[in-house]
C-alpha cells in the first residue's frame, strides 16, 4: 500500500500538477496572487468560509491508517515536484509548485464538497425576486416538485443595485454552489443477457473544463484492485469498481447552505439575537494581489457564520452564511468503499461519509443491486432555506443530522432496476430536506428504455447512456399545437410543422431541436421578464431545477404572470407563446445567418467546448482550449448537455464527464470514456484523445486496453 499511494501521487502530479496546484490555491483563497485584483472578492469568500481551515482540521482527525495513505500520496506528489521540471503553465503565471501537505489533499475534498451543494445561489435569486414583486408573489415561483414526479424509493422598479447583484451572482460562478448533475442506474441479473448485474454511471460535474475534474485510473496492490474515476488530489476512486462491487453517485439535492439577515451594531461590533447583543468574532486576513500592495481584511463572524458583505457588496442587508460543512466532514468512508467486498461493507463505508449528500447506486458480483443516500442530511426546521433567514430570531435552520437508520435505501427491488437522476428520492419522507431536485425527465428517459427490456447487454447500455431523446418534448409539443398560430407566414408554418412532427430526438443535425429548445427558454423569458426584470429572469430560467416545473405549474393554472404588465392589454398564454415563437424564429435566423429554416440544425446553435484555466487569455486560448464542437442532446436527455443561456450560442456546461458501464460475470469489466484526456499538457497526445472518442460515443474496456507505456519506480538506495 505504501508503494501504491506513493506511485499514485507521482502519476497524478505527472499528468495534472498544474490543475492540482490551482485547485489547492483556490481552496486557500490565493487566486489574486496570480490573477490580480479582479478575483479578490473570490479570495475573501474562500477565506471567510474557511475551506482550507476545515481541511486542516479534518486531516488532524484522520485515523492512522488513512493518514498513512494520504501521507504516501503527498510524498509521491512532492517527489515529482522535487525531481521534475515544472510544466510550462506555471511559468506563464509566474508560479512555482509548492510542497504538498495532507491538508492540501483534504482541501480538494472540501472544494468538491462545496461544489456539490445547491441552494445558495437560489436564495439570492429568490431574494431579488421578493424585492421586485413581493414575498407572496415570489413564493409562486419557488422550487416545485409535482406529485407525479418519479422517485427512486417509491412592488417596485429594478435598481442599479439589483443589477449589480445579478452581475455578482454571474461573476462568482461555481463558488456559489452546484452546477452539476448526474445519472446512474443498476440492472439486476434477471434483466441482463449474461445473468449478472450491470451498473452505469455518468457524472456531470463542471464538464466544460479542460482537463476534467476526473481522472481514470486502475490501482492494484496486494488484495486491493480498483478502477474508475478519481478526483485528482484525492487518493481514492469516487465512482468505479473493485473485484467485488461497483458504486456510483448522483447529487441528492438536500439543502446544505443557508443565508441569514443579521442585525449588527458595527460601532460596538455586536450582533443582535433574541434581545441580546453578542460580540462578533473576527480575524485578520492578508491577501497578496498581483501587481498591487497586500490587502488587509477583517472577517467577522456571527458565531460560526462568516459575514460576507465584503463579497456581496451590493446586498442591502448584513448577510451571514451557514453550511453543513461547518458541522462535520468525513471522507474516510470512501477508502472503505474502495476496498469493500460485499453490500454490508459498502454500507459501513457509506455510513461514515459526511459531505454533500449523494445518491449511491450499487451492484456486485453476487447479483445484488442497491441504493442508499450517502453523506450529510441536516435535520432541518420545516419551511426554512428558500429565503435568507432572520438572524435576530434564529441562528441555525437545522439540528444535527438525520439518523443514519432513517436514510433512504433500497435493495433488490422486484422491478429489477434502480435509477437516480438527481430526481426526488422519496415521495413521503419524515424529514424536510428542502431539496432542489431535477425534473423527472431524465429518470423517465432511462426508465422507458429499460423498464420492459430484457436481455440487456453492455452495447444496449451504451445506447441508453448516449441517447438524445427527451420525454419533455411530449409536454412542449402539445403546447405548440394548442397555442401557436403561424397565420400566413410560410416560415413560421414550416418551423411549426417540423416541431409538431418531431420525435423528440435532439440530434445535432436536426432542425426541430433548435426551434423547440429556443422556444422553451424564450417562452419562459417572455412570461417573466416584465415582472422580474431581464437579468433576474435570465438567472431564474437558467436554474432549471427551480424554474422549469414551476413554469409548467403556472401554465396549468393560467397564472397572471402571463399578462405583460408593461402593456395596457391583458395578455393570455397564447399571446405570450406566439410572441416567444416569432422571437425564436428571428433569433435563429439572425444567429445562423440563414433565412432557410431547413438549415437551422441544432449543432449550429448548441455546442460544447473545453476551456482551460489559462484559456481566457486571447493569446493562449487557441493553444490551451479545445472546441467548440456542434453538440447533441439538451438538459433533459440521457446524453445530457445542460446550457444556461436564453439565446445562442447554447453552450453545454454540464455533460457526462466520465461515462462508465460495469458488468459483473461474475468478474467485473469496466467500459468507460472520459470527456477529456488524462493528461493536461497541450503538447501531449493524451490531452484530448478521449474527448474525440467521447464525442463519437466510443468506450474502451479497462481490462482489455493494453498499456502503451510502462514506468518502473525503483526503491531508493
Amino acid at each position: 500500500d505504501d508503494d501504491l499511494y506513493f506511485a499514485w501521487g507521482y502519476v497524478n502530479a505527472q499528468d495534472r500538477l498544474f490543475q492540482m496546484e490551482i485547485t489547492r490555491r483556490i481552496a486557500q483563497g490565493r487566486i489574486s496572487e496570480f490573477a490580480g485584483e479582479s478575483t479578490l472578492k473570490k479570495d475573501i469568500f474562500l477565506r471567510a468560509v474557511g475551506f482550507y481551515d476545515i481541511a486542516q482540521r479534518h486531516q488532524e482527525k484522520l485515523s492512522p491508517g488513512i493518514r498513512r495513505y494520504f501521507q504516501r500520496y503527498v510524498d509521491g506528489i512532492n517527489f515529482f515536484i522535487q525531481n521534475e521540471k515544472a510544466p510550462l503553465y506555471f511559468k506563464l503565471l509566474g508560479l512555482k509548485p509548492e510542497k504538498w501537505e495532507i491538508a492540501d489533499a483534504t482541501a480538494v475534498a472540501m472544494m468538491l464538497n462545496w461544489s456539490l451543494a445547491y441552494n445558495m445561489k437560489h436564495e439570492l435569486i429568490y431574494y431579488q425576486m421578493a424585492k421586485k414583486i413581493g414575498g407572496k408573489k415570489a413564493a409562486e415561483l419557488l422550487n416545485f416538485v409535482p406529485p407525479e414526479t418519479p422517485t427512486i424509493v417509491e412592488g417596485r422598479s429594478l435598481t442599479d443595485t439589483d443589477l449589480a447583484l445579478a452581475d455578482m451572482i454571474k461573476d462568482m460562478g461555481p463558488l456559489l454552489g452546484c452546477v452539476s448533475a448526474s445519472n446512474n442506474w443498476a440492472v439486476a441479473p434477471s434483466k441482463t443477457a449474461h445473468g449478472g448485474a450491470i451498473l452505469c454511471s455518468d457524472m456531470q460535474v463542471h464538464s466544460s473544463k479542460l482537463p476534467s475534474d476526473f481522472y481514470y485510473i486502475r490501482v492494484k496492490a496486494g488484495d486491493y484492485d480498483a478502477a474508475g474515476a478519481q478526483v485528482v488530489g484525492l487518493p481514492f476512486i469516487v465512482a468505479g469498481y473493485n473485484r467485488y462491487i461497483a458504486w456510483a453517485e448522483t447529487n441528492q439535492g438536500a439543502d446544505q447552505v443557508d443565508l441569514f439577515m443579521e442585525t449588527v451594531n458595527w460601532k460596538n461590533k455586536t450582533y443582535r439575537y433574541r434581545g441580546r447583543d453578542i460580540p462578533l468574532k473576527s480575524r485578520q486576513e492578508v491577501f497578496r494581489v498581483k501587481g498591487k500592495d497586500p490587502v488587509k481584511k477583517t472577517i467577522y463572524y456571527v458565531g460560526r457564520k462568516p459575514i460576507l458583505n465584503d463579497v456581496f457588496t451590493d446586498l442591502d442587508f448584513t448577510v451571514s452564511l451557514d453550511w453543513v460543512g461547518f458541522d462535520d466532514i468525513n471522507i474516510e468512508g470512501f477508502f472503505l468503499i474502495n476496498r469493500a467486498e460485499n453490500y454490508d461493507a459498502f454500507i459501513e463505508g457509506a455510513r461514515q461519509v459526511r459531505m454533500s449528500p449523494q445518491n449511491m447506486v450499487y451492484a456486485d458480483r453476487y447479483g445484488n443491486i442497491a441504493y442508499r443516500v450517502m453523506g450529510s442530511l441536516p435535520n432541518r426546521v420545516k419551511g426554512t432555506g428558500n429565503f435568507p433567514g432572520i438572524g435576530e430570531r434564529v441562528q441555525a435552520n437545522w439540528n444535527g443530522n438525520i439518523p443514519d437508520d432513517d436514510y433512504p435505501a433500497l435493495k433488490n427491488p422486484a422491478r429489477g432496476f434502480i435509477i437516480s437522476s438527481n430526481n426526488k428520492v422519496v415521495q413521503d419522507y419524515a424529514y424536510d430536506l428542502n431539496g432542489t431536485y431535477a425534473p423527472g425527465y431524465r429518470y423517465e428517459n432511462v426508465a422507458a428504455m429499460i423498464r420492459d427490456k430484457n436481455g440487456i447487454d453492455v452495447d444496449y447500455m451504451k445506447q441508453v447512456q448516449t441517447d438524445t431523446r427527451t420525454v419533455l418534448a411530449n409536454k412542449i409539443i402539445p403546447l405548440l399545437r394548442k397555442h401557436i398560430r403561424p397565420g400566413n407566414d410560410p416560415k413560421a408554418a414550416r418551423a411549426l410543422e417540423l416541431v409538431l412532427r418531431w420525435d423528440g430526438d435532439n440530434r445535432k443535425d436536426a432542425v426541430a431541436p433548435s426551434i423547440y429548445n429556443t422556444f422553451l427558454v424564450r417562452f419562459m423569458y417572455q412570461t417573466l421578464k416584465d415582472e422580474l426584470g431581464e437579468e433576474t429572469a435570465k438567472q431564474y430560467i437558467g436554474e432549471r431545477y427551480i424554474s422549469m416545473e414551476r413554469f409548467f405549474d403556472l401554465l396549468e393554472n393560467d397564472s397572471d404572470f402571463f399578462d405583460d404588465v408593461t402593456t395596457r392589454d391583458k395578455e393570455t398564454v397564447s399571446d405570450i407563446a406566439n410572441r416567444a415563437f416569432m422571437e425564436t424564429l428571428q433569433i435563429l435566423e439572425q444567429y445562423s445567418g440563414q433565412k432557410d429554416v431547413e438549415k437551422w440544425t441544432w449543432g449550429t446553435f448548441h455546442v460544447i467546448r473545453f476551456d482551460h484555466f489559462l484559456g481566457k487569455s486571447k493569446l493562449l486560448a487557441p493553444f490551451v482550449n479545445y472546441g467548440p464542437f456542434p453538440f447533441e442532446g439538451d438538459g433533459e436527455t440521457n446524453n445530457r448537455a445542460r446550457f444556461f443561456e436564453i439565446e445562442p450560442p447554447f453552450v453545454a456546461e454540464s455533460a457526462s464527464a466520465p461515462r462508465m458501464i460495469i458488468r459483473f460475470d461474475p468478474e467485473p469489466k469496466g467500459y468507460m470514456m472520459l470527456i477529456t484526456g488524462d493528461n493536461e499538457y497541450f503538447l501531449s497526445p493524451h490531452r484530448t484523445d478521449m474527448t474525440d472518442a467521447w464525442l463519437q460515443r466510443e468506450y474502451f474496456c479497462m481490462e482489455e486496453e493494453l498499456p502503451k507505456y510502462t514506468m518502473v519506480m525503483m526503491p531508493g538506495g
